[in-house]
């Protein structure tokens, strides 16, 4: 199942930060992923504005929230389960909502 993912922190949370830096951190959250069984679709930043914002398959919940653990210690996590444009058309047309 995808599921997006906005994790966002403080500056004074910030892993790449002068506060409370963590070198490893990115290594950290690969590690948990590859751990967890997730698949990591892909991984985008707004740094200035402390955000990440993930796509992610999981297939269980269990799964998910072992791979996102790295930035549950940072800050705050948003989960939101998706699905692809072109499968959401098909449904919608499966349940006459749409032609």
């Amino acid at each position: 199942m995808l599921f997006t993912v906005v994790a966002e922190h403080t500056a004074e949370d910030c892993p790449g930060g002068l506060v409370r830096p963590d070198k490893d951190f990115f290594a950290k959250v690969v590690e948990h992923v590859e751990r967890s069984g997730v698949t990591l679709t892909e991984v985008y930043t707004d740094a200035p504005g402390h955000v990440f914002s993930l796509v992610v398959d999981a297939n269980d919940n269990e799964a998910l929230n072992s791979a996102l653990e790295p930035f549950r210690l940072v800050g705050k996590v948003k989960v939101h389960p998706v699905l692809k444009f072109s499968e959401a058309t098909a449904w919608t047309k499966k349940m006459g909502i749409m032609r």
